[in-house]
């Protein structure tokens, strides 16, 4: 979730679907400024480049399970390169002014098994706890009921509250196991988000 080994505003905001004709974007978060959830795209990879270089060295531990300085290059390509169809990415970007656009938020779906995908999650810190999260996940959890999948996997530090809380909010059941020293797994089935 917040970290995965494969996986390479305001508090008053809200969030509104957007109708499909006018994707790419799928979500906006309103407040003082405009954060669109949107599939990524190849020409994000520059500016996401960015945003892994900004985040403090804990947040990038808790994503990568260790302390890195940023993507790589071909880590940026493959994220900004999904197929859509057995891999995903979104990212929330904030609109700061005609023209300037800034990645807060990237999370990244890849295959784990024939029916289900494991998920990757990062905010960037001044972000964090205002609802990108949960709408980045949101627009997930849509991705993979779209695709009939019958659950999400995430690895995360056993010590990364942030995500259990995160988890807690989509309402949805969570299983956890322990999957190395420090390391736990989680299961999400999406029966019930299919039922709604």
């Amino acid at each position: 979730m917040a970290g995965t080994h494969r996986c390479t505003t305001n508090r008053s905001s809200r969030v509104v679907t957007v109708p499909a004709r006018r994707r790419p974007a799928s979500r906006v978060l309103r407040g003082p400024a405009a954060i669109v959830i949107r599939p990524i795209r190849p020409r994000d990879r520059e500016a996401l480049e960015r945003f892994y270089q900004a985040l403090s060295p804990g947040s990038r531990r808790d994503r990568f399970f260790s302390i890195v300085s940023g993507l790589t290059e071909r880590q940026a390509r493959q994220f900004c390169t999904p197929d859509h169809a057995h891999d995903e990415g979104f990212i929330a970007v904030l609109e700061e002014g005609p023209g300037r656009r800034r990645v807060v938020g990237h999370l990244c779906l890849e295959p784990d098994g024939s029916d289900a995908a494991e998920v990757a999650i990062a905010v960037a810190d001044e972000f964090q706890g205002r609802g990108i999260g949960h709408a980045l996940m949101t627009a997930a959890l849509d991705w993979a009921v779209r695709r009939g999948l019958a659950r999400l996997t995430a690895t995360m530090l056993a010590g990364n509250g942030a995500i259990y809380r995160l988890l807690a909010g989509l309402g949805l059941p969570a299983m956890t196991r322990a999957s190395g020293p420090g390391v736990v797994g989680i299961t999400i089935p999406l029966a019930s988000r299919k039922a709604a």
